[in-house]
């Protein structure tokens, strides 16, 4: 549990990063993170998740292991482990562990262990929480973007697709408002404008928010409801190197990922810019499977929530 007096407030935003079992990627995660502009002037919370009930020695070893690499170095001015007894899953973990963070410092950098940075990403989320403080209607500061060729100066956009979990960044204001429930989950799977609205590029959001509770899905729900907005670099401050079947959630083995390696200007605008959102629905847009494979997967769907 964190408490006040832990750490002197700084100017910088505290980054919060989520361990469980995997000490390779944690320590990946942390050197990068540690070669930022601003880590020795940024407070690290660590929280680690705790073993499941009847965890093999195996995953008991892995998950010491990890919270070892955590204490291992400095990797920012000051890094606080919360290591926790039990297992929360990675859900509870990550909205408890915001939420204590974030109700001390009022406002925070969240990353998980399989994210690694860009050495101006801290320096990119900072001047994003402070340009963009007093726009209500910005929900989070994102640092991940697909490869796409946006054919502009300009750093930064606007997006009515608020949130992404891929390294990112709040205020206290937006993050209590947080949906534990989400109370239009049906208005939204029934209605096909708002499914489709939510669906974004075609992606079944609308499953997950369904089934899934996932604690980034209603992160996201939360600003939709809200006609919220994320703001984006138009090239990635993060990449997710995750997909070697080691996380919680799988998918996206495929995607390919850019990540540069310089800093970037941030400009305030108060309005969405069009021209990008159409390319970044265009570059997401998943093709209708045929009638068979839409079949199958459901059956797949289901099994799996059996």
């Amino acid at each position: 549990m964190i408490k006040q007096g832990d750490s002197a407030e700084v100017d910088f935003a505290p980054v919060i990063m989520f361990i469980y079992n995997r000490p390779e990627h944690t320590r990946r995660s942390l050197e990068a993170l540690s070669r930022n502009l601003g880590a020795d002037s940024s407070v690290l919370y660590v929280f680690a998740d705790g073993p499941k009930e009847n965890a093999a020695s195996a995953d008991l070893d892995l998950i010491e292991q990890a919270r070892a690499v955590a204490l291992e170095k400095s990797w920012c001015r000051e890094v606080c482990l919360v290591a926790r007894e039990n297992n929360m899953d990675l859900e509870d973990n990550v909205i408890d562990g915001v939420t204590q963070v974030i109700s001390k410092h009022g406002k925070a950098i969240i990353l998980e262990d399989d994210i690694v940075t860009s050495p101006y990403f801290l320096k990119y989320c900072n001047d994003g929480l402070k340009l963009y403080q007093y726009a209500k209607q910005v929900f989070s500061i994102n640092g991940f973007m697909f490869p796409i060729d946006f054919q502009t100066d300009i750093d930064t956009f606007l997006c009515p697709v608020a949130t992404s979990s891929w390294g990112w960044a709040t205020w206290a204001d937006r993050w209590d408002l947080f949906a534990t429930n989400p109370a239009y989950i049906d208005e939204i799977n029934s209605e096909k404008l708002l499914k489709d609205r939510f669906n974004v590029g075609g992606m079944n959001q609308v499953f997950m928010l369904c089934h899934m509770n996932t604690w980034d899905i209603r992160w996201y729900y939360t600003a939709f409801v809200r006609n919220g907005l994320g703001l984006f670099p138009t090239a990635s401050l993060t990449m997710n190197i995750g997909f070697d079947g080691s996380g919680t959630h799988k998918g996206n083995e495929g995607l390919v990922q850019e990540m540069v390696q310089a800093p970037i200007t941030l400009t305030y605008t108060d309005s969405i810019n069009l021209a990008h959102y159409v390319k970044l629905l265009n570059y997401v847009k998943i093709e209708p499977l045929p009638l068979k494979q839409r079949i199958k997967n459901k059956i797949k769907n289901f099994l799996h929530l059996k």
